[in-house]
C-alpha cells in the first residue's frame, strides 16, 4: 500500500475519524472490566459432596488388575505373524461365526462347544464368536466398568483340555466384526483328513 495515494474522498473521511478521536493519556491506565472478586464465586459455584460409593479414576487406577484381564492380554501369538497381523487389522474375514447373544451360560457351552468342534471338522481356520459385551455394572465408578459373563467365560471355556487342542489363538475381535464384544477363534490344521 506504500505506493498508492488515498482518493480526496477518502482522505475527507480520515479527517473526520482523527479530528473526533481523542488521544489516550499516558499517565492514566486503560482499566478493562474487573473479573469478579473470589467471594461472587463461592456464592455461584456451591460445594457438592462426592458420594463415597463413587470411585474416582485415580481410585480405581489404584486398584489391582484382576488376573484374567492380564492373561487375556498377554497371549503369545502361536500363528503365523503376517497372518496375525492381519486378523488384528481386521483384513482377515471369519468363515464362520457363532453368536451368543441371550444365551445363558447353561445353553452357551454346549452351542460352543459344538460350534468349534464342527468348524474344526469341516477344516475352518477362523471363526468368529459374538458374546457381547455386556452390561454396566456398579454405577458408582466414574468409568462405568462392562461385566460380559460370556464375555469373561468363552475364551476360559477354550482353554479346556477337550476345546484347548482345536484352539490355537483366541483374540478379540477387531472393531469390524464386533470389537470387546466378540472374539476370533484361529483353529488348528485338522490333519485327520
Amino acid at each position: 500500500m506504500k505506493g498508492k495515494k488515498l482518493s480526496s474522498e477518502d482522505l475527507k473521511l480520515w479527517d473526520k475519524v482523527t479530528g473526533s478521536t481523542k488521544p489516550l493519556d499516558k499517565k492514566k491506565p486503560v482499566v478493562h472490566d474487573t473479573p469478579p472478586k473470589k467471594n461472587n464465586l463461592r456464592s455461584v459455584i456451591k460445594p457438592q459432596r462426592v458420594s463415597p460409593k463413587i470411585k474416582t479414576l485415580s481410585q480405581s487406577a489404584n486398584e489391582p488388575f484382576q488376573k484374567k484381564v492380564i492373561l487375556e492380554h498377554s497371549q503369545k501369538v502361536k500363528m503365523d505373524m503376517k497372518a496375525f497381523t492381519k486378523l488384528k487389522k481386521g483384513k482377515l474375514e471369519p468363515e464362520d461365526t457363532l453368536d451368543l447373544h441371550g444365551m445363558t451360560l447353561e445353553t452357551a457351552f454346549p452351542a460352543l462347544s459344538s460350534f468349534i468342534s464342527r468348524a474344526h471338522s469341516t477344516q475352518k481356520r477362523l471363526v468368529l464368536v459374538i458374546t457381547g459385551k455386556g452390561k454396566n455394572t456398579d454405577p458408582g465408578y466414574a468409568v462405568p466398568q462392562r461385566n460380559g459373563v460370556l464375555r469373561s467365560q468363552v475364551p476360559i471355556w477354550l482353554k479346556e483340555p477337550r476345546l484347548s487342542s482345536l484352539v490355537l489363538q483366541i483374540e478379540r475381535a477387531h472393531h469390524r466384526h464386533g470389537g470387546l464384544g466378540a472374539f476370533y477363534i484361529y483353529l488348528r490344521r485338522n490333519r485327520a483328513n
